[in-house]
């Protein structure tokens, strides 16, 4: 059960590449202010450095904050990787974007729960995960509506040409998110990784977090670009300072939460920062029916990962 719960894992992290790298990509991209080539090589730059610069916290909350799957075994670590991907390749297929997280977090309870029992749930580890990624959502809202307002007070008070070079700063915005995103959503693979491979005591060794960036990327190569055209725009139309204070509030909020060991999307983060900035342009240029959309798939994620991870959980104690 090792080598399945490595390779679901793996799998796992190449889906978030496909679906994370994507909207990374879209959100970089679709201001026109970085070419299409140079905000890949920035994100998958930027992806590999966030581990070793903001430090591994959430490599290990992953990997031995919700469970000891040292004790439990890897056969629950497995149950759980697999309910989290089969919730997400529904939603995926209903085309319906949803937090790749909070899939698996979920799906790490509902395993737990079908196999040793909620003894086996440390639940002060779930409450970390549970407050990081709902409060997250929120302070990037607000983040984002905060920096906007920034940045139009700025751009309103410079000469052109400097306003011109201080929208031309996202390219540090977009490094900056796409390290966050390493601190956090990519040390989300690498702590599985280590995981499945700990005998006695949880430890991450370095080499996962080169697996979890190498998998990122072949998803981002095999499928981000497409993504990033579908969302791009989706909630409304982002131009040059939108997305810098947007990216610039998203990567200060994963950034944060990264420090202190707690899971989160950033995608839903840099979502709901996008929806901030709309709210501070023009509320009715938001595209709410999206907006809904997405939140209800957040909502339902959650119940749906549950149960896939408890289904999961019995189907490999049968076997």
């Amino acid at each position: 059960m090792i080598a399945a719960a490595f390779t679901a894992a793996v799998v796992l992290a190449v889906i978030a590449g496909f679906n994370d790298g994507g909207n990374l990509l879209a959100l970089s991209a679709a201001s026109r202010t970085i070419p299409p080539v140079r905000s890949f090589l920035l994100i998958v730059a930027g992806a590999f450095a966030g581990p070793f610069v903001f430090g591994t916290a959430v490599a290990q909350t992953t990997g031995s904050g919700v469970a000891d799957y040292a004790s439990v075994g890897a056969a629950q670590l497995f149950a759980a990787i697999v309910g989290a991907i089969a919730t997400v390749s529904v939603t995926f297929a209903a085309r319906v974007p949803t937090s790749i997280s909070a899939a698996l977090f979920a799906s790490m309870v509902g395993a737990l729960w079908s196999g040793p029992g909620f003894a086996a749930v440390h639940w002060h580890g779930v409450e970390l995960v549970a407050v990081s990624l709902v409060g997250s959502v929120v302070i990037g809202a607000a983040g984002g509506a905060f920096a906007y307002a920034a940045v139009a007070w700025l751009l309103a008070r410079v000469h052109r040409r400097t306003g011109e070079r201080i929208v031309a700063l996202q390219h540090l915005t977009t490094l900056a998110l796409a390290m966050a995103y390493g601190s956090n959503d990519l040390e989300r693979t690498a702590g599985l990784l280590g995981a499945a491979v700990s005998a006695r005591t949880f430890s991450v060794p370095a080499w996962a977090f080169v697996v979890a960036g190498l998998a990122f990327v072949i998803g981002l190569v095999a499928g981000g670009g497409r993504i990033a055209r579908t969302v791009g725009g989706k909630l409304f139309s982002i131009r040059p300072h939108s997305a810098l204070a947007a990216e610039a509030s998203s990567a200060a909020t994963v950034i944060c939460s990264s420090l202190l060991g707690g899971p989160l999307s950033t995608t839903a983060v840099a979502a709901s920062a996008l929806i901030g900035v709309g709210a501070v342009v023009d509320a009715r240029a938001i595209h709410w029916n999206a907006a809904a959309q997405i939140a209800l798939a957040w909502i339902v994620t959650v119940p749906a990962a549950l149960a896939a991870g408890a289904l999961a959980g019995l189907i490999v104690r049968s076997i």
